[in-house]
């Protein structure tokens, strides 16, 4: 009961970093049902195509090797060695239909998971000796499920097989009066028939447990919405790496902010408090921007800068305050409109006098 609880409180989606933990453990959603009904349907058709040949080279294989025995030379070494050569040859024969076995069985299993190799998983647990763990893994709704599986695999099966031989029951009881050769290849396409219905249909129930082997797994990882909060703030990383991270982006500002005083066309203070700077490009800008604020001593550096360079600095305390409240980069309102529009005047008509 505490576990039902438990997986209801899991209403979060697995985040990624959740996922790839996972992975790494090898939690994946692997589905063995589609593995074997592929590997069965490949099998069949290997056995369809290629077994003439390899049938013929055993032939051909057994045929030199039985020829060239000897009365004389039957001795154990003799049977020993005999053994092992004719071995060898029949796996040098069925090598290659082995490799394409072994290579469609990795592609398949590839198809649903990646590229993935887990020592974790492959690391012996203890735990798993636990015989009250051991029991309760037994009478989980996985296995349950497997079982399920089993007995629908096991009635297809025979359904399949009761179906293919009724259809064909005349065939089957006209092999009595056929010769051999006749009759073997009936039976032989009697039981490739029935092969690839079979295969059809665990393939069909292959896709089915798939797909509930993905909903189990997404199931598995939910998380609640603590764990995704915990999660959020781990990943943001350690308090004073954020803290530092944060005090480099605001020197980083600060730097472009005082880099763009010089471009502004006029300096409006507090007198001693407060420093804003305007800049407005005619026929370009629809409203003058504020391109650097400050109080104190950044006022007082930003004042520095605008001597530096020439622009006015003009006093007007309530105009400073009320552009201090805008952000950077941002056009002045309408209701300022007239008041800049005051300073500005002022700051050609000083130019126009130096000029």
């Amino acid at each position: 009961m505490p576990e039902e609880q438990n997986q209801e409180e899991r209403t979060e989606s697995a985040t990624p970093r959740k996922k790839e933990e996972a992975r790494k453990k090898g939690q994946v959603a692997l589905s063995n049902e589609l593995v074997s009904a592929f590997m069965f349907l490949i099998g069949l058709l290997m056995i369809k195509f290629f077994f003439p040949t390899i049938f013929f080279q055993i032939k051909v294989l057994a045929e030199n090797t039985f020829s060239n025995i000897s009365p004389d030379k039957l001795s154990p070494e003799y049977m020993q060695h005999f053994g092992i050569s004719a071995l060898l040859a029949v796996g040098k024969t069925l090598a290659p239909y082995a490799l394409i076995m072994i290579g469609s069985a990795l592609v398949i299993n590839y198809a649903q998971v990646g590229f993935l190799v887990s020592f974790e998983a492959m690391t012996p647990k203890f735990d798993r000796m636990d015989p009250v763990k051991g029991i309760k893994r037994f009478i989980s709704k996985r296995t349950f499920v497997t079982l399920g599986e089993s007995f629908l695999k096991m009635i297809v099966v025979g359904y399949v097989l009761y179906i293919t031989v009724n259809g064909e029951k005349d065939k089957v009881l006209n092999l009595a009066d056929m010769e051999i050769k006749p009759a073997i290849s009936e039976v032989v396409s009697l039981i490739f028939k029935m092969g690839y219905r079979a295969a059809m249909l665990l393939l069909l129930i292959a896709v089915f447990d798939y797909a509930y082997q993905r909903w189990e797994y997404e199931r598995g990882l939910k998380m609640t919405k603590q764990e995704v909060k915990d999660e959020m703030k781990s990943s943001e990383g350690d308090p004073l790496v954020k803290s530092r991270i944060r005090s480099i982006q605001r020197e980083m500002a600060m730097k472009r902010m005082m880099q763009a005083v010089p471009s502004a066309d006029v300096v409006i203070t507090n007198p001693t408090h407060l420093a804003v700077a305007l800049k407005y490009k005619q026929n370009m800008d629809q409203a003058p921007k504020l391109c650097a604020k400050g109080q104190n001593l950044i006022a007082e550096r930003i004042k520095a800068i605008a001597r530096k360079h020439y622009i006015p600095i003009i006093e007007d305390k309530p105009l400073a305050q009320s552009l201090f409240k805008l952000d950077l980069n941002q056009a002045i309102p309408a209701t300022l409109y007239k008041a800049v529009a005051e300073i500005l005047a002022r700051v050609y008509q000083i130019n126009r006098t130096v000029l």
